[in-house]
């Protein structure tokens, strides 16, 4: 991050602050914007959270969630307070449409400072400050990093240790993909020494969860998985159809994708979740077999090398054509 004396002398007087991150927003997502919150709320500054939609429901155990504004339910609060911001914090995202509507009122507010931290691919914000890394497991890595330049004799509190250690579980699938690093073991250390209560993250990510998703995800699998072992792939396929029988929630698809990826020759995992207007898409890999390109040539998207996301606005059908062709030309196997 360059010119971070600016960003420590801008910090020493109380500020109006917002923090906002992506669209539907995920562990990574929540746990870096409450991390900081937890950081900078004590230090005296006015911050605010502020989601550009709902969040899942299971991520209310981190310290803050209660005060986190999801501007769907908040819209007229959310936009005077972006007014009103002298400093806007973008994390987990790489371009201001990933956060439609906020990216409007961000651009009327000609006088707030931007800093941007995120992990992502070609960063598109122009931003006073700029943390980013692609090589960093998660954005949570990154705000750590932040405490680290800020303060450098900084010791996480309980509640910002419980954020960052959910960023980085979750960003790396519980340490088994390869987002996984020594950096993200060293930080998670760290935190354990902070204090931090390793099974009490976990109970709550994994062990607190309701029947209706159990039963949606053993449906998946056994209904609508499609694999197809000769050219690399597995498709996992969730229709608006099942939403509605299973009463899906927000979050409760996330780590659906990785299923096929448990089986010898899958290399490449894929979500199909139908949307009111698109397909929605996500890919999951194994090695070195990047679907951020296969996601940014052929899907509207993009993202990580083994971890990426895209669109369709092809029929369900019509999409599963498309993916197996692709990947019968790509020839991963």
């Amino acid at each position: 991050m360059e010119n971070i004396a600016a960003l420590q002398e801008f910090l020493k007087t109380p500020r109006n602050i917002v923090i906002t991150t992506h669209q539907k927003p995920d562990g990574d997502a929540m746990g870096s914007s409450l991390a900081l919150y937890n950081y900078l709320q004590p230090l005296g500054h006015e911050v605010r959270v502020i989601s550009p939609t709902e969040f899942p429901a299971y991520f209310g155990y981190l310290p803050g969630c209660d005060e986190v504004w999801n501007y769907l339910e908040n819209p007229s609060l959310s936009q005077i307070a972006i007014e009103s911001a002298e400093l806007i914090f973008c994390l987990d995202f790489n371009d201001l449409g990933r956060i439609e509507p906020l990216n409007e009122f961000i651009k009327k507010n000609e006088t707030a400072k931007l800093v941007l931290i995120d992990h992502h691919l070609n960063p598109q914000i122009d931003a006073e400050w700029i943390l980013h890394d692609t090589k960093a497991c998660s954005t949570c890595e990154l705000v750590y990093r932040l405490y680290e330049i800020l303060e450098p004799a900084y010791v996480p509190t309980k509640e910002v240790s419980e954020c960052i250690y959910t960023g980085i579980l979750t960003d790396t699938a519980s340490f088994s993909n390869g987002a996984t690093s020594k950096k993200a073991l060293e930080i998670t250390a760290h935190l354990l020494d902070c204090g931090l209560n390793i099974i009490y993250v976990q109970e709550q990510l994994n062990q607190n969860g309701r029947e209706e998703k159990l039963r949606f995800i053993g449906n998946a699998l056994s209904r609508n998985m499609i694999i197809r072992e000769d050219i690399g792939i597995g498709i996992i396929i969730v229709d608006k159809k099942d939403a509605y029988r299973f009463n899906l929630q927000t979050g409760d698809t996330e780590g659906l994708v990785n299923y096929p990826l448990s089986i010898k020759n899958v290399k490449v995992a894929i979500l199909i979740k139908q949307e009111p207007k698109i397909i929605k898409l996500s890919f999951r890999s194994k090695g070195e077999i990047s679907v951020e390109k296969i996601c940014r040539e052929n899907f509207e998207g993009g993202g990580h090398r083994n971890a990426s996301g895209g669109r369709s606005f092809l029929s369900i059908d019509e999409t599963i054509d498309k993916i197996v062709q692709i990947f019968e030309k790509e020839k991963i196997v």
